[in-house]
């Protein structure tokens, strides 16, 4: 056998045993490793969205000035390229502040039956002393036999004081322990009360205490429904009724109406290309409290999913991408629910995640943000995503990312009723807001840069996950 012969046959064996060990090893790398690409983010341009979004005011559920943020929204969708944008309305039951007035009436001695006539009221201010809570009824003041007088049943936890605040104002000092606004409502009215007051003892201690917007039951499911006032106020407002009585006596004059009203879900798409029919979901409500302009809570969500649109709209993927802005999340996810009823057969089992942005933003003080999902496997990924934002770009380390694993099954945003249906779902959350449901939730505590941190880390993910 010639010797070149002999000595090329073990060459030719070593080069073919590695030759099919690099190809063994590819294939572990492209299916163990799968590549991460971390999207970029225009955080100035984000801020910038805010405040061109609370320029309104408040944007509270099927208000004109809601309508107006949900078409700079759909602009911005359009703007970026997206292959579809549009807006969806659902008529929702709603409610709108038409009237607000609070004032402590003196009375004359020795038996406080008649106005003093020459002293004076004292006039609270509505929105920064009080606001009116979701829902509540309303008041129409004719004559001083109107005046109420008031009863502090404490926390509202003793159900047997309820009976006592019959013909009068029931006011709770709320604390942690306080019964929620639906259950002291019902309790309240049942008991023949005119009006609630809860006084603000536990929340915002930096802030005064200011009163803070909660909603309270709906009423599509009364035949009758409550119709009286219910509102917040700071506590001083309440200490200073409760230090007025007996020679003072509360006027009211409240007109809440509560009717069907249009509320918007802004919709953008991505479409995938070999998997069309499954999805991955963002989503933020674009609505505000009536009582603020939520420069946080929570107009920097839809800023975030306005620039990770723009972000992703460069890429093919396989896979569909939906950009949701909501209304109707402050008086109860309305808008979300809306859309998830009216689109479940089209996307039910077809959902690979949720991903959802609720004052995902922190002010410079606080620095801290978390991400929460119901994925064990989920988990692990956006850690590792967000381990590459940082060590890519190491300025950003300054911002502490918590990541935690939570059932996502309590309605506390809109990923609700995707996580409901069975989806994987991520809550990005943020901290710094005290502010949050009160006036001061203004744009003095905005920190843009902090607008990329989980827009960068979600935005990645979807890009992952969807291609």
């Amino acid at each position: 056998m010639d010797r070149k012969l002999l000595y090329g046959i073990p060459v030719a064996v070593i080069v073919l045993v590695l030759a099919f060990a690099v190809v063994l090893n590819a294939g572990s790398f492209i299916h163990s490793e799968d590549p991460v690409t971390i999207i970029d983010f225009d955080h100035e341009a984000a801020g910038n969205h805010v405040r061109e979004l609370v320029q309104w005011g408040p944007r509270m559920s099927g208000s004109e000035e809601e309508r107006m943020g949900a078409d700079y929204i759909l602009s911005r969708f359009q703007e970026a390229g997206l292959d579809e944008a549009y807006i969806e309305t659902y008529s929702v039951t709603m409610f709108e502040v038409i009237t607000a007035e609070v004032s402590l009436v003196p009375y004359m001695r020795p038996l406080y039956n008649l106005p003093n006539p020459v002293q004076d009221q004292i006039h609270f201010r509505h929105i920064e002393e009080f606001v009116m809570q979701g829902y509540s009824g309303s008041f129409h003041w004719t004559s001083f036999r109107d005046d109420l007088t008031v009863y502090n049943i404490g926390d509202g936890t003793d159900d047997s004081q309820y009976a006592n605040t019959r013909g009068q104002v029931c006011l709770i000092e709320q604390t942690a322990d306080t019964p929620p606004n639906s259950e002291v409502y019902v309790k309240a009215y049942q008991a023949g009360a005119r009006a609630i007051i809860l006084q603000n003892c536990w929340r915002g201690e930096n802030l005064g205490y200011l009163p803070m917007f909660k909603t309270n039951q709906n009423p599509i499911d009364y035949d009758d429904y409550p119709d009286i006032p219910f509102f917040m106020v700071s506590k001083d407002m309440g200490d200073r009724i409760l230090d007025g009585q007996p020679e003072y006596r509360l006027r009211l004059n409240i007109d809440v109406r509560i009717a069907n009203m249009d509320i918007r879900v802004v919709v953008g798409e991505i479409t995938g290309n070999s998997k069309p029919d499954e999805f991955v979901y963002f989503t933020a409500h674009h609505d505000t409290c009536y009582n603020t302009i939520g420069a946080i809570d929570n107009t920097v969500g839809p800023a975030q999913i306005i620039e990770i649109a723009r972000s992703l709209a460069r890429y093919d993927t396989d896979r569909t991408i939906r950009f949701l802005t909501v209304g109707g999340e402050e008086e109860g996810l309305f808008g979300s629910t809306a859309y998830y009823g009216a689109h479940g057969s089209e996307i039910e089992g077809k959902v690979m995640a949720v991903l959802n942005f609720d004052m995902a933003h922190t002010d410079t003080e606080a620095m801290s943000l978390s991400m929460v999902t119901n994925s064990n496997d989920t988990l692990k990924k956006l850690e590792e995503i967000g381990g590459k934002l940082l060590d890519r770009e190491p300025g950003l380390s300054k911002y502490r990312i918590s990541y935690h694993y939570d059932r996502l099954d309590v309605p506390y945003s809109d990923y609700y009723p995707f996580t409901a249906g069975g989806a994987t779902g991520v809550a990005a959350w943020g901290s710094g807001c005290e502010e949050y449901h009160t006036y001061l939730d203004d744009l003095e505590h905005l920190n843009s840069e902090s607008l990329q941190v989980e827009a960068r880390v979600l935005g990645s993910f979807a890009l992952w996950i969807a291609s």
